[in-house]
Protein backbone atom coordinates (compact mmCIF):
# COMPACT_ATOMS: atom_id res chain seq x y z
CA UNK A 1 0.00 0.00 0.00
CA UNK A 2 2.73 2.46 -0.94
CA UNK A 3 6.45 2.57 -0.33
CA UNK A 4 7.95 2.67 3.16
CA UNK A 5 9.56 6.03 3.84
CA UNK A 6 12.75 5.81 5.83
CA UNK A 7 12.88 8.16 8.83
CA UNK A 8 16.69 7.94 8.96
CA UNK A 9 18.53 11.25 8.90
CA UNK A 10 22.25 11.72 9.42
CA UNK A 11 21.72 15.39 10.30
CA UNK A 12 18.91 17.76 11.24
CA UNK A 13 16.10 17.41 8.65
CA UNK A 14 16.23 21.10 7.69
CA UNK A 15 19.99 20.86 7.08
CA UNK A 16 19.44 17.86 4.77
CA UNK A 17 16.73 19.70 2.80
CA UNK A 18 18.65 22.98 2.92
CA UNK A 19 21.48 21.23 1.09
CA UNK A 20 19.47 18.94 -1.21
CA UNK A 21 16.50 21.19 -2.03
CA UNK A 22 17.93 24.62 -1.23
CA UNK A 23 15.85 26.67 -3.70
CA UNK A 24 12.56 24.75 -3.25
CA UNK A 25 9.80 26.46 -1.25
CA UNK A 26 9.66 25.02 2.27
CA UNK A 27 7.39 27.36 4.19
CA UNK A 28 4.59 29.72 3.29
CA UNK A 29 2.93 32.33 5.50
CA UNK A 30 0.54 34.45 3.45
CA UNK A 31 2.60 36.33 0.87
CA UNK A 32 5.89 35.40 2.59
CA UNK A 33 7.77 32.32 1.44
CA UNK A 34 11.01 30.70 2.57
CA UNK A 35 13.11 28.23 0.62
CA UNK A 36 14.75 25.31 2.45
CA UNK A 37 18.04 27.17 2.34
CA UNK A 38 16.38 30.18 4.01
CA UNK A 39 14.65 27.97 6.60
CA UNK A 40 18.04 26.52 7.54
CA UNK A 41 19.52 30.04 7.93
CA UNK A 42 16.54 31.29 9.96
CA UNK A 43 16.63 28.34 12.39
CA UNK A 44 20.34 28.92 13.02
CA UNK A 45 19.80 32.66 13.53
CA UNK A 46 16.95 32.14 16.02
CA UNK A 47 18.91 29.35 17.73
CA UNK A 48 21.77 31.81 18.27
CA UNK A 49 19.22 34.32 19.57
CA UNK A 50 18.16 31.76 22.20
CA UNK A 51 21.77 31.01 23.16
CA UNK A 52 22.44 34.74 23.61
CA UNK A 53 19.49 34.87 26.05
CA UNK A 54 20.98 32.08 28.16
CA UNK A 55 18.94 29.10 26.91
CA UNK A 56 21.02 25.98 27.49
CA UNK A 57 20.94 22.36 26.42
CA UNK A 58 18.21 20.44 28.33
CA UNK A 59 16.41 23.65 29.43
CA UNK A 60 12.64 23.54 28.96
CA UNK A 61 11.37 26.29 26.63
CA UNK A 62 7.61 26.92 26.79
CA UNK A 63 5.47 28.84 24.31
CA UNK A 64 2.04 30.19 25.21
CA UNK A 65 0.72 31.32 21.85
CA UNK A 66 -1.55 30.65 18.91
CA UNK A 67 -0.04 29.09 15.77
CA UNK A 68 2.25 31.52 13.99
CA UNK A 69 5.42 31.50 11.92
CA UNK A 70 7.31 32.66 15.05
CA UNK A 71 6.14 29.53 16.85
CA UNK A 72 7.66 27.35 14.11
CA UNK A 73 11.00 29.19 14.40
CA UNK A 74 10.94 28.94 18.20
CA UNK A 75 10.20 25.21 18.20
CA UNK A 76 12.90 24.27 15.69
CA UNK A 77 15.49 26.68 17.13
CA UNK A 78 14.90 25.25 20.65
CA UNK A 79 15.39 21.68 19.43
CA UNK A 80 18.42 22.76 17.42
CA UNK A 81 20.33 23.79 20.58
CA UNK A 82 19.26 20.70 22.53
CA UNK A 83 16.54 22.39 24.61
CA UNK A 84 13.13 20.76 25.13
CA UNK A 85 10.21 22.57 23.49
CA UNK A 86 6.66 22.60 24.91
CA UNK A 87 3.70 24.49 23.43
CA UNK A 88 0.86 25.19 25.87
CA UNK A 89 -2.70 26.13 24.94
CA UNK A 90 -2.94 29.94 25.16
CA UNK A 91 -6.48 29.59 26.57
CA UNK A 92 -5.23 27.72 29.64
CA UNK A 93 -6.45 29.50 32.82
CA UNK A 94 -3.64 31.35 34.67
CA UNK A 95 -3.66 29.06 37.73
CA UNK A 96 -3.37 25.91 35.62
CA UNK A 97 -0.73 27.52 33.39
CA UNK A 98 1.40 28.12 36.50
CA UNK A 99 0.94 24.48 37.52
CA UNK A 100 1.88 23.13 34.08
CA UNK A 101 4.96 25.33 33.70
CA UNK A 102 6.10 24.41 37.23
CA UNK A 103 5.46 20.67 36.71
CA UNK A 104 8.06 20.58 33.90
CA UNK A 105 10.47 23.06 35.57
CA UNK A 106 10.38 25.39 32.57
CA UNK A 107 13.16 27.99 32.61
CA UNK A 108 12.05 30.13 29.66
CA UNK A 109 8.63 31.20 28.37
CA UNK A 110 7.72 32.92 25.14
CA UNK A 111 4.32 34.63 25.01
CA UNK A 112 2.70 35.18 21.64
CA UNK A 113 1.31 38.45 20.37
CA UNK A 114 -1.55 39.86 22.52
CA UNK A 115 -1.03 36.98 24.96
CA UNK A 116 -1.42 37.80 28.65
CA UNK A 117 1.84 36.99 30.44
CA UNK A 118 2.28 35.33 33.82
CA UNK A 119 5.04 36.07 36.29
CA UNK A 120 7.25 33.54 38.03
CA UNK A 121 10.85 32.45 38.42
CA UNK A 122 11.20 31.81 34.68
CA UNK A 123 12.81 34.02 32.09
CA UNK A 124 10.56 35.75 29.51
CA UNK A 125 12.05 34.96 26.11
CA UNK A 126 12.17 37.15 23.04
CA UNK A 127 12.47 35.84 19.52
CA UNK A 128 15.77 37.33 18.35
CA UNK A 129 17.09 36.81 14.84
CA UNK A 130 20.78 36.92 15.82
CA UNK A 131 24.01 36.73 13.86
CA UNK A 132 24.59 33.43 12.12
CA UNK A 133 27.14 31.30 13.92
CA UNK A 134 28.23 27.73 14.54
CA UNK A 135 26.02 25.81 16.96
CA UNK A 136 27.63 22.95 18.83
CA UNK A 137 24.67 20.60 19.39
CA UNK A 138 24.84 17.60 17.09
CA UNK A 139 21.93 15.67 15.59
CA UNK A 140 20.85 12.99 18.06
CA UNK A 141 17.45 11.68 16.99
CA UNK A 142 16.87 9.72 20.21
CA UNK A 143 17.26 12.80 22.45
CA UNK A 144 14.23 14.35 24.15
CA UNK A 145 12.95 17.09 21.81
CA UNK A 146 9.35 18.03 22.65
CA UNK A 147 6.92 17.91 25.57
CA UNK A 148 3.21 17.77 24.73
CA UNK A 149 0.52 17.94 27.38
CA UNK A 150 -2.21 15.35 27.16
CA UNK A 151 -5.50 15.90 28.92
CA UNK A 152 -5.88 13.14 31.46
CA UNK A 153 -9.32 12.09 32.62
CA UNK A 154 -8.43 13.23 36.12
CA UNK A 155 -5.85 15.55 37.62
CA UNK A 156 -3.30 17.76 35.92
CA UNK A 157 -2.47 17.02 32.23
CA UNK A 158 0.70 14.96 31.79
CA UNK A 159 3.67 16.14 29.71
CA UNK A 160 4.50 13.46 27.13
CA UNK A 161 8.18 13.44 26.15
CA UNK A 162 9.02 12.70 22.50
CA UNK A 163 12.28 12.44 20.59
CA UNK A 164 12.75 13.50 16.97
CA UNK A 165 12.97 9.79 16.18
CA UNK A 166 9.49 9.19 17.70
CA UNK A 167 8.00 11.98 15.59
CA UNK A 168 9.76 10.93 12.37
CA UNK A 169 8.73 7.26 12.75
CA UNK A 170 5.15 8.38 13.40
CA UNK A 171 5.23 10.51 10.24
CA UNK A 172 6.92 7.80 8.19
CA UNK A 173 4.38 5.11 9.10
CA UNK A 174 1.40 7.26 8.10
CA UNK A 175 2.98 8.62 4.92
CA UNK A 176 3.99 5.17 3.70
CA UNK A 177 0.23 4.66 3.21
CA UNK A 178 -1.12 8.18 2.69
CA UNK A 179 0.90 9.78 -0.12
CA UNK A 180 2.61 13.12 0.64
CA UNK A 181 5.78 14.13 -1.16
CA UNK A 182 8.06 17.04 -2.01
CA UNK A 183 5.59 18.57 -4.48
CA UNK A 184 2.81 18.67 -1.84
CA UNK A 185 1.87 21.18 0.87
CA UNK A 186 0.16 20.63 4.25
CA UNK A 187 -1.82 23.35 6.04
CA UNK A 188 -0.94 23.75 9.72
CA UNK A 189 -4.64 23.77 10.54
CA UNK A 190 -4.28 22.34 14.07
CA UNK A 191 -2.56 23.89 17.10
CA UNK A 192 1.05 23.01 17.95
CA UNK A 193 0.08 22.39 21.58
CA UNK A 194 -1.82 19.33 20.34
CA UNK A 195 -0.06 16.21 19.05
CA UNK A 196 -2.09 16.37 15.81
CA UNK A 197 -0.66 19.80 15.05
CA UNK A 198 2.88 18.81 15.99
CA UNK A 199 2.59 15.73 13.74
CA UNK A 200 1.98 17.97 10.70
CA UNK A 201 5.32 19.72 11.30
CA UNK A 202 7.22 16.42 11.48
CA UNK A 203 5.54 15.05 8.32
CA UNK A 204 6.79 18.20 6.59
CA UNK A 205 10.30 17.73 8.01
CA UNK A 206 10.37 14.05 7.01
CA UNK A 207 9.46 14.72 3.38
CA UNK A 208 10.99 18.11 2.67
CA UNK A 209 7.63 19.29 1.32
CA UNK A 210 5.91 22.66 1.98
CA UNK A 211 4.30 23.72 5.26
CA UNK A 212 1.60 26.40 4.97
CA UNK A 213 0.54 28.63 7.85
CA UNK A 214 -3.17 29.44 8.24
CA UNK A 215 -4.19 33.01 7.36
CA UNK A 216 -6.83 35.46 8.58
CA UNK A 217 -8.72 34.96 5.30
CA UNK A 218 -10.64 31.87 6.40
CA UNK A 219 -10.31 28.12 5.92
CA UNK A 220 -11.68 27.98 2.36
CA UNK A 221 -9.06 30.46 1.20
CA UNK A 222 -6.30 28.50 2.98
CA UNK A 223 -7.46 25.17 1.54
CA UNK A 224 -7.47 26.55 -1.99
CA UNK A 225 -3.67 26.71 -1.81
CA UNK A 226 -2.69 23.34 -0.26
CA UNK A 227 -2.83 19.66 -1.21
CA UNK A 228 -3.19 18.23 2.33
CA UNK A 229 -4.97 19.24 5.53
CA UNK A 230 -5.99 17.80 8.90
CA UNK A 231 -9.62 18.70 9.61
CA UNK A 232 -12.67 17.70 11.62
CA UNK A 233 -15.65 16.47 9.57
CA UNK A 234 -17.80 19.58 10.23
CA UNK A 235 -15.06 21.80 8.75
CA UNK A 236 -14.91 19.72 5.58
CA UNK A 237 -18.71 19.60 5.42
CA UNK A 238 -18.97 23.41 5.50
CA UNK A 239 -16.23 23.86 2.91
CA UNK A 240 -17.79 21.38 0.47
CA UNK A 241 -21.23 22.97 0.96
CA UNK A 242 -19.92 26.41 -0.03
CA UNK A 243 -20.36 27.57 -3.60
CA UNK A 244 -16.59 28.11 -3.92
CA UNK A 245 -15.63 24.48 -3.29
CA UNK A 246 -14.29 24.31 -6.85
CA UNK A 247 -11.36 26.52 -5.70
CA UNK A 248 -9.96 23.72 -3.55
CA UNK A 249 -6.54 22.32 -4.40
CA UNK A 250 -6.94 19.57 -1.79
CA UNK A 251 -5.97 16.01 -2.66
CA UNK A 252 -6.07 14.37 0.76
CA UNK A 253 -7.61 15.13 4.13
CA UNK A 254 -6.83 13.42 7.43
CA UNK A 255 -10.06 13.60 9.42
CA UNK A 256 -10.24 13.58 13.21
CA UNK A 257 -13.33 12.44 15.07
CA UNK A 258 -14.98 9.08 15.00
CA UNK A 259 -18.08 9.62 12.89
CA UNK A 260 -17.48 10.36 9.23
CA UNK A 261 -20.69 10.11 7.17
CA UNK A 262 -20.38 8.37 3.78
CA UNK A 263 -22.25 11.29 2.15
CA UNK A 264 -19.34 13.52 3.23
CA UNK A 265 -16.62 11.21 1.87
CA UNK A 266 -18.60 10.69 -1.37
CA UNK A 267 -18.97 14.45 -1.79
CA UNK A 268 -15.26 14.90 -1.12
CA UNK A 269 -14.43 12.23 -3.71
CA UNK A 270 -16.51 14.12 -6.30
CA UNK A 271 -14.24 17.09 -5.60
CA UNK A 272 -11.12 14.94 -6.06
CA UNK A 273 -10.39 14.64 -2.31
CA UNK A 274 -9.41 11.41 -0.54
CA UNK A 275 -10.57 11.22 3.09
CA UNK A 276 -8.39 9.36 5.57
CA UNK A 277 -9.17 8.62 9.20
CA UNK A 278 -7.42 6.94 12.05
CA UNK A 279 -7.01 6.33 15.75
CA UNK A 280 -4.19 7.78 17.75
CA UNK A 281 -2.94 9.21 21.03
CA UNK A 282 -0.31 11.64 22.31
CA UNK A 283 1.74 8.80 23.79
CA UNK A 284 2.17 7.28 20.31
CA UNK A 285 3.17 10.58 18.64
CA UNK A 286 -0.26 10.80 16.92
CA UNK A 287 -1.76 8.18 14.57
CA UNK A 288 -1.61 4.45 15.42
CA UNK A 289 -4.06 2.99 12.89
CA UNK A 290 -5.40 4.51 9.66
CA UNK A 291 -7.48 3.81 6.56
CA UNK A 292 -9.26 5.45 3.66
CA UNK A 293 -12.70 6.39 5.06
CA UNK A 294 -15.19 3.71 4.01
CA UNK A 295 -18.24 4.45 6.14
CA UNK A 296 -17.59 1.41 8.35
CA UNK A 297 -17.05 1.66 12.10
CA UNK A 298 -13.45 0.39 12.26
CA UNK A 299 -10.56 2.82 12.71
CA UNK A 300 -8.15 1.12 10.31
CA UNK A 301 -5.12 -1.17 10.34
CA UNK A 302 -1.92 -0.76 12.35
CA UNK A 303 0.59 1.53 10.66
CA UNK A 304 4.28 0.62 10.18
CA UNK A 305 6.58 1.16 13.22
CA UNK A 306 3.71 0.39 15.61
CA UNK A 307 2.49 -2.82 17.23
CA UNK A 308 -0.89 -3.38 18.81
CA UNK A 309 -2.51 -6.10 20.87
CA UNK A 310 -5.71 -6.51 22.85
CA UNK A 311 -5.47 -7.75 26.42
CA UNK A 312 -8.66 -8.24 28.47
CA UNK A 313 -10.46 -5.90 26.08
CA UNK A 314 -7.85 -3.12 26.43
CA UNK A 315 -5.74 -1.75 23.56
CA UNK A 316 -1.98 -2.05 24.21
CA UNK A 317 0.57 -0.39 21.91
CA UNK A 318 4.33 -0.10 21.44
CA UNK A 319 6.87 0.60 18.71
CA UNK A 320 9.23 3.26 17.37
CA UNK A 321 6.56 5.98 17.67
CA UNK A 322 6.00 5.34 21.40
CA UNK A 323 7.03 8.34 23.53
CA UNK A 324 10.07 8.28 25.80
CA UNK A 325 7.75 8.64 28.82
CA UNK A 326 6.02 11.27 30.96
CA UNK A 327 8.19 14.24 31.89
CA UNK A 328 8.32 15.74 35.36
CA UNK A 329 10.95 18.02 36.86
CA UNK A 330 12.74 14.91 38.12
CA UNK A 331 13.11 13.61 34.55
CA UNK A 332 11.39 11.10 32.26
CA UNK A 333 9.19 8.40 33.82
CA UNK A 334 8.47 5.18 31.97
CA UNK A 335 4.94 4.67 30.64
CA UNK A 336 5.18 0.99 29.72
CA UNK A 337 4.46 -2.23 31.60
CA UNK A 338 7.20 -4.79 32.25
CA UNK A 339 6.79 -6.19 28.70
CA UNK A 340 7.32 -2.77 27.11
CA UNK A 341 3.65 -2.17 26.18
CA UNK A 342 1.72 1.04 26.83
CA UNK A 343 -1.74 0.36 28.27
CA UNK A 344 -3.97 2.89 26.52
CA UNK A 345 -7.07 2.54 28.70
CA UNK A 346 -9.03 2.35 25.43
CA UNK A 347 -11.35 -0.60 25.03
CA UNK A 348 -11.39 -2.27 21.64
CA UNK A 349 -11.29 -5.42 19.55
CA UNK A 350 -9.75 -6.47 16.23
CA UNK A 351 -11.95 -7.78 13.45
CA UNK A 352 -10.38 -8.88 10.16
CA UNK A 353 -7.11 -7.14 11.19
CA UNK A 354 -9.00 -3.83 11.63
CA UNK A 355 -9.22 -2.14 15.01
CA UNK A 356 -12.61 -1.18 16.48
CA UNK A 357 -12.71 1.14 19.50
CA UNK A 358 -15.52 0.77 22.04
CA UNK A 359 -14.64 3.54 24.47
CA UNK A 360 -12.46 4.38 27.45
CA UNK A 361 -12.16 2.06 30.43
CA UNK A 362 -12.12 5.09 32.75
CA UNK A 363 -15.29 6.61 31.21
CA UNK A 364 -17.40 3.47 31.61
CA UNK A 365 -20.00 3.48 34.37
CA UNK A 366 -22.63 1.03 35.61
CA UNK A 367 -26.33 1.83 35.40
CA UNK A 368 -28.73 -0.67 36.95
CA UNK A 369 -26.10 -3.40 36.62
CA UNK A 370 -25.40 -2.63 32.92
CA UNK A 371 -22.05 -1.35 31.60
CA UNK A 372 -22.51 2.01 29.87
CA UNK A 373 -19.89 3.37 27.43
CA UNK A 374 -20.46 7.12 26.93
CA UNK A 375 -18.61 7.00 23.59
CA UNK A 376 -21.21 4.59 22.16
CA UNK A 377 -24.00 7.05 23.01
CA UNK A 378 -21.92 9.95 21.62
CA UNK A 379 -21.39 8.08 18.33
CA UNK A 380 -25.12 7.47 18.00
CA UNK A 381 -25.96 11.13 18.67
CA UNK A 382 -23.28 12.43 16.28
CA UNK A 383 -25.03 10.61 13.46
CA UNK A 384 -27.79 13.27 13.76
CA UNK A 385 -27.23 16.02 11.18
CA UNK A 386 -27.89 18.85 13.63
CA UNK A 387 -25.44 17.68 16.34
CA UNK A 388 -21.90 19.06 16.06
CA UNK A 389 -20.42 18.01 19.39
CA UNK A 390 -21.51 15.87 22.30
CA UNK A 391 -20.15 14.63 25.61
CA UNK A 392 -22.06 12.09 27.67
CA UNK A 393 -21.42 11.96 31.42
CA UNK A 394 -22.94 10.05 34.29
CA UNK A 395 -25.01 11.53 37.11
CA UNK A 396 -25.95 9.88 40.38
CA UNK A 397 -29.35 8.20 40.46
CA UNK A 398 -31.07 6.76 43.54
CA UNK A 399 -32.64 3.83 41.70
CA UNK A 400 -30.00 2.94 39.06
CA UNK A 401 -26.77 4.16 40.68
CA UNK A 402 -25.71 6.22 37.62
CA UNK A 403 -27.59 7.48 34.53
CA UNK A 404 -26.33 9.13 31.31
CA UNK A 405 -26.79 12.85 30.54
CA UNK A 406 -25.86 14.26 27.10
CA UNK A 407 -24.36 17.74 26.78
CA UNK A 408 -24.71 18.83 23.14
CA UNK A 409 -23.79 21.57 20.69
CA UNK A 410 -26.22 21.78 17.77
CA UNK A 411 -26.56 23.72 14.52
CA UNK A 412 -30.34 24.08 15.05
CA UNK A 413 -32.76 23.46 17.88
CA UNK A 414 -33.91 19.87 18.33
CA UNK A 415 -36.54 18.71 20.78
CA UNK A 416 -35.57 16.10 23.33
CA UNK A 417 -38.46 13.91 22.16
CA UNK A 418 -37.02 13.99 18.64
CA UNK A 419 -33.62 12.92 19.97
CA UNK A 420 -35.19 10.18 22.04
CA UNK A 421 -36.98 8.67 19.04
CA UNK A 422 -33.82 9.13 16.92
CA UNK A 423 -31.86 6.99 19.42
CA UNK A 424 -34.55 4.33 19.89
CA UNK A 425 -33.33 2.24 16.95
CA UNK A 426 -29.66 2.71 17.82
CA UNK A 427 -29.41 2.16 21.58
CA UNK A 428 -30.98 0.09 24.31
CA UNK A 429 -33.35 1.94 26.63
CA UNK A 430 -30.87 2.09 29.53
CA UNK A 431 -28.24 3.71 27.24
CA UNK A 432 -30.54 6.58 26.21
CA UNK A 433 -29.74 9.85 28.05
CA UNK A 434 -32.23 10.85 30.73
CA UNK A 435 -31.77 14.50 29.74
CA UNK A 436 -29.96 16.84 27.35
CA UNK A 437 -28.11 20.04 28.19
CA UNK A 438 -26.75 22.69 25.81
CA UNK A 439 -22.95 22.82 25.82
CA UNK A 440 -21.90 26.14 27.45
CA UNK A 441 -19.49 28.34 25.50
CA UNK A 442 -16.73 28.26 28.15
CA UNK A 443 -16.37 24.48 27.77
CA UNK A 444 -15.90 24.69 23.99
CA UNK A 445 -12.87 26.97 23.99
CA UNK A 446 -10.20 24.82 25.63
CA UNK A 447 -8.58 23.27 22.58
CA UNK A 448 -9.30 20.43 20.15
CA UNK A 449 -10.92 18.18 22.67
CA UNK A 450 -13.64 19.15 25.10
CA UNK A 451 -12.64 18.20 28.64
CA UNK A 452 -14.93 15.42 29.89
CA UNK A 453 -14.07 16.08 33.58
CA UNK A 454 -14.99 19.77 33.16
CA UNK A 455 -18.29 18.86 31.49
CA UNK A 456 -19.07 16.46 34.33
CA UNK A 457 -18.22 19.11 36.91
CA UNK A 458 -20.54 21.59 35.14
CA UNK A 459 -23.42 19.07 34.95
CA UNK A 460 -23.01 18.29 38.66
CA UNK A 461 -23.09 22.03 39.47
CA UNK A 462 -26.49 22.25 37.72
CA UNK A 463 -27.86 19.65 40.10
CA UNK A 464 -26.50 21.64 43.09
CA UNK A 465 -28.02 24.93 41.95
CA UNK A 466 -31.30 23.42 40.77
Amino acid sequence: MGKLISPLFTTWPWIKWGEERELEIALRDGANVWTWSEVLTQINRYANGLLQQGVKRDDVVVSVAKNSIELIWLQLASIRIGAHFSAINPKTPTKQLHQLVTSISAKHIWFGEDQETISGTWHHLQLINADYGVIATTWQPARLATLTFTSGSIGLPKAVAHSASNHLHSASGLLSWMPFDTSDSWLLSLPLFHISGLAIVWRWLLCGATLVMPSEDGLLNDLSGVTHASLVPTQLQRILASSDASRLALKRVLLGGSVIPTELTDRAKENGIECWLGYGMTEMSSTVTAKLADGLSGVGHVLPYRELRIEKGEVLVRGEALALGYYRSAGVMSITNEDGWYQSNDLGHVEGAELHIQGRADNMFISGGENIHPEKIELALLAHDAIEQVIVVDVSDYEFGQRPVAVIKTTESISHDELHSFLKEKLTQFECPIRYETMPEHLLGTGLKISRPQVKEWVNSLAITA
